[in-house]
């Protein structure tokens, strides 16, 4: 590898991290502000989107260890956010609800100023629909092209 591939690589590496470290302490403020956890605020995003999932399921898809999710999903039911119910199916298995509460808080969050989503939708709505597109796919290939280096290992998940 030449030198210029070695500092691009490296470039792109800290590009990410810097993105990524604001977006996290964004995500805890965003949290921090509406009296939850950042776990619980992730599972509750994530909950919004699936809809009813079992708790193995959320494990999977949030990549939380389960005490930490655990946690997480029993102050979210305090708080009436949402629903664990016995799977009829199959007794052993716990699906999760979002409750009507729980949506609201989320389009809340949505609109808050000073939310992550709020903000992240203000920075890309100053880029032409090019930009964007250009820069979707580019984080789709680097992802793509890093993934393929992944071997399967316990505690790592591979995700498209």
């Amino acid at each position: 590898m030449t030198e210029t591939n070695t500092n691009r690589a490296r470039e792109m590496m800290q590009s990410f991290w810097r993105v990524q470290r604001v977006l996290i302490r964004l995500m805890h403020q965003t949290a921090q502000q509406n009296d939850l956890t950042l776990p619980q605020l992730h599972g509750l995003m994530m909950l919004n989107e699936q809809g009813a999932i079992t708790q193995k399921e959320l494990v999977q898809r949030t990549r939380m260890p389960k005490s930490t999710l655990s946690q997480s999903l029993d102050g979210l039911v305090e708080k009436g956010l949402i629903r664990r119910d016995i799977n009829p199916d199959n007794r052993r298995e716990v699906v999760l609800t979002i409750d009507q509460s729980g949506k609201r808080l989320i389009e809340e969050i949505e609109r808050q100023e000073e939310g992550t989503e709020y903000q992240l939708n203000q920075i890309l709505s100053r880029l032409d629909e090019d930009t964007y597109h250009h820069m979707i796919t580019a984080h789709q290939h680097i992802a793509d092209g890093l993934n393929e280096g992944l071997t399967d290992c316990e505690g790592v998940f591979r995700h498209d």
